[in-house]
């Protein structure tokens, strides 16, 4: 079995890790630190692993008895057209909101922004037809086995994304199907700046190019077995990568920098995409008592749990992301499930929400090296996916985004965001340690008695 990498295991707040001025006190143990007083990506690891166990150990998955739904935390609607309209003060008013939401839980979800329906729906087609259409024998010749990038397809039994859903009598296997792509310059609209390096600092070579394998690494189904597939997955990347190039000006101005203080790092960025496809499960015939209608949600997909809980399959296990930040288009099944902090309301406990299945939307979330960069002032939340019974197959387009591997990333100004707590990191080396890191952990676990 391998641990997924686009798919990586959570890392608690930093400032929950070290004191710090204006950080709030959290149960979290802090962990041991390197000699410079900043704790090694290994130690980050173990921190959180523990935070996550911690987390999941005393979760909740429905609200307190006498608690209403709409009085539970959600995934914020922030409309980020005005941020198109070329002046500086509406970009600032929509950075705001987008700075709300990454300061409690890193999740929201944006209209109006650009990608195009078309686009959209052209790639979750591409999606079923790949799941579909596409033979076993085929798919099973794009293996990520095959590939040292963890690029191609991506069997349900191959991967998962915590070790612990897998560990004990009982494990838990993931449901969910992959196709993984990365950046390439052919896919970027500006044509890239021809210096795109590896997560290692290695640079494609065309030597490595063949008919249905590209140089950085990519592999493609042939353009025979799947008319136009290929052009459908270029159509929404770009769009999809300029949209992130977008977002990350904003989230300078939403970090009171100017807004072009990231450019410099997304000429050649890290864009790891992945077609998902999670199977139908059966329905089950289950008796549900509704007491009243303030137990139903304001959105689909966020009403109050159905008494399928314990039937439903784990689609992708418990986790946060990697890179800066991700763009998650979804099929209209709902399926995500987001672990809220805990609150007065959830009795002081974490508790799990299904994220709005919002048409026409995208979900954006906060990840890891974004969070670290911060200094743990914007969140990276735990999140899964669950397929319950009778909610149909459900598919996903998930976009990593990441500055370029090899930038060199110096500490954000104090004034943002204080003083760092961490060693600073290129991207690709800190995506490349963690990855060593939880494999070595995995592999200690594996070795206690």
């Amino acid at each position: 079995m391998a641990t997924s990498t686009m798919s990586p295991q959570p890392v608690p707040d930093p400032l929950s890790m070290h004191a710090a001025s204006g950080a709030s006190s959290s149960s979290v143990p802090p962990p041991p630190t390197a000699p410079g007083g900043t704790p090694s990506i290994l130690e980050e690891v173990a921190a959180a692993q523990r935070h996550l166990r911690s987390r999941l150990a005393g979760a909740l998955t429905k609200p307190p008895p006498g608690v209403a739904v709409a009085a539970l935390p959600s995934v914020p609607l922030i409309d980020i057209g005005p941020s198109f309209d070329g002046t500086l003060e509406s970009r600032k008013q929509v950075a705001s909101q987008i700075r709300e939401a990454c300061l409690t839980t890193g999740f929201f979800q944006i209209s109006n922004h650009g990608v195009s329906a078309a686009a959209m729906a052209g790639v979750l087609k591409q999606a079923e037809r790949f799941f579909h259409e596409l033979s076993e024998p085929k798919k099973q010749a794009m293996h990520i086995k095959h590939s040292a990038l963890f690029r191609g397809y991506e069997p349900h039994d191959y991967t998962y994304v915590n070790p612990d859903d897998m560990a004990g009598a009982a494990p838990q296997q993931e449901t969910k199907e992959g196709f993984n792509w990365g950046y390439e310059e052919a896919l970027d609209p500006t044509g890239g700046d021809g210096a795109y390096v590896e997560l290692d600092g290695s640079r494609p070579s065309a030597a490595g190019a063949t008919a249905t394998t590209t140089a950085n690494g990519n592999v493609w189904p042939a353009e025979e077995d799947l008319p136009g597939f290929h052009a459908a997955i270029a159509t929404y990347y770009g769009q999809v990568l300029q949209l992130a190039r977008h977002l990350f000006r904003l989230f300078a101005l939403s970090l009171g920098l100017d807004e072009t203080y990231f450019d410099g790092l997304m000429t050649h960025p890290g864009g790891i995409a992945r077609l998902l496809y999670y199977a139908a499960q059966p329905a089950v015939e289950v008796e549900v008592e509704v007491e009243d209608e303030s137990k139903k949600g304001a959105d689909e997909g966020e009403g109050d749990t159905d008494g399928h809980e314990e039937a439903a399959k784990l689609g992708l296990g418990a986790h946060t992301d990697y890179e800066c930040f991700t763009l998650l288009l979804s099929s209209t099944n709902p399926g995500l499930e987001i672990l809220f902090p805990p609150s007065a309301v959830s009795d002081n406990k974490p508790i799990w929400r299904p994220c709005p299945v919002r048409p026409g939307t995208l979900t954006v979330n906060v990840a890891d090296f974004l969070m670290r960069w911060t200094n743990g002032l914007y969140k990276s939340t735990i999140h899964r996916v669950m397929s319950k019974p009778g909610a149909g197959e459900r598919y996903s387009v998930p976009f990593f985004f990441s500055i370029n591997y090899d930038g060199e990333v110096a500490p954000l100004p104090e004034r943002s965001v204080g003083e760092s707590l961490f060693v600073p990191l290129k991207a690709g080396e800190y995506i490349l340690e963690r990855l060593k890191a939880t494999k070595l952990l995995e592999e200690r676990e594996k070795e206690k008695p």
